[in-house]
């Protein structure tokens, strides 16, 4: 865990409402794991907001690490952010939290995003070796939501990466629920990464009980409301199989089955 002033090498509206940042962070491209978070200060508020890290990279041009952060504004703090320009500082504390893992047995993995839930998947898949096999199914409301065509450029190292564009509305690819879509896939995969919002998991966890599909090997990036962001305040504890968590820092990545989904919060 580091705090530091970040200089923003970029800040773009992407799709409505939706931006992409790219913040200079001398080290963090090397220290940040898919799943891991920071929590960003965003002027006139006390509580940072947490943020998932997005994607890494190395600029060979100014010999510095970069992240992105990928982010939907939603209330005054994203607001703010949203209006950083080329050169503003923001502070940032991280990366934080436990992220997703690939064990070495693994070789076909399936990635389920419900909406900006793809921010961090798509870091995984550019983590993933090229050796294993990647299937993303990406899940939105609308055309306007999906994100799929945006991160195709982050999948640079070889990844073989299948996406599967789902909509509720039909505008584009496969119509419906991306939960819906899941299941058609399962038998392909090794192991099984999502995130999205709490109704995704719950379906997932529900499919789970009721077919025996093998999501107990899945694992989810949870998004509940944070205090400190590292563990100090127990703001963000939830109730599992195993006790209680903190998901700031036991999190926010966990198993799908441990969860007790009907005590879960946000």
């Amino acid at each position: 865990m580091k705090q530091q002033l970040c200089t923003v090498t970029s800040n773009r509206e992407i799709m409505p409402g939706t931006y992409l940042m790219w913040l200079e962070a001398p080290d963090a491209d090397t220290r940040a794991q898919p799943g891991q978070f920071v929590a960003v200060k965003c002027a006139g508020f006390v509580l940072r907001r947490p943020i998932s890290i997005h994607q890494s990279r190395f600029v060979r041009a100014s010999g510095k690490g970069e992240i992105a952060l990928l982010f939907r504004v939603v209330g005054k703090g994203t607001s703010w952010l949203s209006q950083r320009q080329e050169h503003d500082k923001i502070d940032v504390l991280g990366p934080l939290g436990n992220g997703f893992t690939i064990p070495g047995q693994s070789e076909r993995l399936l990635l389920v995003a419900g909406g900006i839930g793809i921010a961090p998947l798509v870091f995984l898949a550019q983590r993933a070796s090229p050796q294993h096999e990647i299937t993303l199914v990406h899940g939105a409301r609308t055309a306007g939501e999906l994100y799929t065509e945006h991160c195709r450029s982050a999948f640079d190292n070889g990844q073989d990466v299948h996406v599967i564009a789902v909509t509720e509305d039909g505008s584009v690819g496969r119509r419906g629920m991306a939960t819906l879509i899941v299941s058609e896939f399962l038998d392909r995969a090794d192991l099984v990464y999502a995130c999205g919002p709490l109704d995704m998991y719950k379906a997932m966890a529900q499919m789970s009980l009721r077919s025996n599909l093998g999501l107990a090997t899945c694992q989810v990036s949870l998004e509940v409301r944070m205090g400190c962001g590292f563990g100090a305040c127990y703001g963000c504890t939830i109730n599992t199989r195993k006790g209680l968590k903190r998901v700031c820092r036991d999190g926010p990545v966990f198993e799908l089955g441990d969860i007790i989904w009907q005590e879960v919060k946000v």
